[in-house]
């Protein structure tokens, strides 16, 4: 069974590589997904309609994990990232991801940022977004 500092390491990977069903790989059935300012969620599939959702936001992303701090089943990963919205308009911010670990899976995803911006520049998500028109 993988460790808590593997299945985040595990979960970065996936993420930078654009791997959506990597990342979801590594999830329980029932994980809880929150981004501030954005979704609190639970489960796989309600996950990926919002990681469909939230891939189409940004392009050419230039994400930074600074670090990632792990204590027992709980990691840490700090992060900033710059990039252009859909809009063309330059985004960054920084935050901290906070990823809980039971058996080998993540159980919670919380991704924290500064919600200004992502309200100032991201329309609301909705809960039935479908990304199959794009």
């Amino acid at each position: 069974m993988a460790g808590t500092r593997e299945v985040a390491e595990s979960m970065y990977r996936a993420f930078l590589a654009g791997d959506k069903d990597g990342m979801l790989a590594l999830m329980s059935e029932d994980v809880e997904v929150r981004f501030l300012g954005q979704v609190q969620l639970r489960g796989k599939e309600e996950a990926s309609r919002f990681f469909d959702f939230a891939g189409g936001l940004l392009r050419d992303v230039d994400f930074t994990l600074e670090e990632i701090v792990v204590h027992g089943d709980t990691a840490a990963g700090i992060w900033h990232e710059t990039a252009t919205t859909t809009g063309g308009r330059l985004w960054e911010n920084h935050g901290v991801d906070v990823i809980h670990v039971r058996r080998g899976q993540v159980v919670a995803l919380h991704e924290n940022n500064d919600v200004r911006k992502v309200h100032e520049h991201f329309p609301p998500y909705e809960p039935g977004f479908d990304n199959s028109g794009r």
